[in-house]
């Protein structure tokens, strides 16, 4: 169960990160950096998880039963890691590349004095 909400999640998040970094024509490492941003699912998915479990049907069966609600806490605790480490990895990527850019003297960076 973890692993498919893991792989729905990262998969899905990469393919919004991707399609909007290309329409917006955004370069590879820019892309995957808002990918890494949009991973960590805490406070609303905290929220939602724990609202959803301790709502109870008529017949008196919970919404999200025990497996579902150890696998979203499982998810929230790896993307909660996963998403700053990947940004810190990716951003100083980045970075590096934009001052490759500016000092190669490439149009659309600051002007180099």
């Amino acid at each position: 169960m973890v692993l498919a909400l893991l792989s729905a999640l990262f998969v899905g998040k990469w393919l919004a990160a991707e399609l909007c970094g290309r329409a917006f024509r955004y370069p590879p490492m820019a892309r995957l950096t808002m990918w890494s941003l949009t991973l960590p699912q805490v406070a609303a998915t905290l929220a939602a998880t724990l609202v959803a479990y301790h709502t109870v049907d008529s017949t008196g069966h919970r919404l999200l039963d025990q497996t579902m609600l150890n696998a979203v806490l499982v998810m929230m605790l790896i993307t909660a890691v996963a998403g700053p480490v990947l940004t810190q990895r990716f951003a100083s990527q980045l970075m590096a590349s934009s001052d490759r850019e500016v000092g190669s003297g490439r149009p659309g960076g600051p002007a180099v004095s």
